[in-house]
């Protein structure tokens, strides 16, 4: 019964795993302070050259469209920043945390193979009970190649 919920758990994990790292690298790599302090900088020069017209205080006009230009490539660039170290850390973490997954899945399938999961399913699927409890031989059982089987479906079907 323990390599039943184990490896429910590490499918439930490993298929989860994508969704809890996205959320976590969001809350981690937010917005700074600086680049608050820069956007709201940005959205009142925006407001301040609608004031302007163009044609009757150009340099004026130009001046702001200038500093406007330098604080949207400040505001990209610190955008750019964060989003690549976001990136790096959730690609790295996801694939490291997926070999993990995987190692102790193949894991507990080679050592486990010729152990039941379950016992005593003999009636309730009669046609296919050599095929669920193969490897295992005995009559009834639900083997651990099936059940990684059943859970890697039933969990790509739970998350989508």
């Amino acid at each position: 019964m323990f390599t039943f919920w184990m490896v429910a758990l590490f499918m439930l994990i490993g298929s989860l795993l994508p969704n809890i790292v996205k959320w976590s690298t969001d809350f981690i790599f937010k917005v700074t302070d600086e680049e608050k302090r820069i956007r709201e900088e940005f959205k009142e020069l925006r407001k301040e050259l609608a004031g302007i017209s163009a044609v009757d205080e150009f340099a004026r006009y130009a001046r702001t469209q200038r500093k406007m230009n330098k604080l949207d490539e400040q505001i990209q660039a610190l955008g750019q920043s964060r989003m690549d170290d976001r990136e790096s850390i959730k690609w790295k973490f996801t694939k490291t945390i997926q070999i993990i997954n995987g190692a102790v899945l193949v894991y507990l399938a080679v050592t486990q193979r010729y152990e039941p999961v379950l016992t005593g399913l003999s009636d309730w699927f009669w046609p296919l009970n050599i095929v669920l409890s193969y490897p295992t031989g005995i009559e009834g059982a639900l083997s651990i190649v099936f059940w990684l089987f059943i859970c890697n479906n039933a969990c790509r079907v739970l998350i989508k």
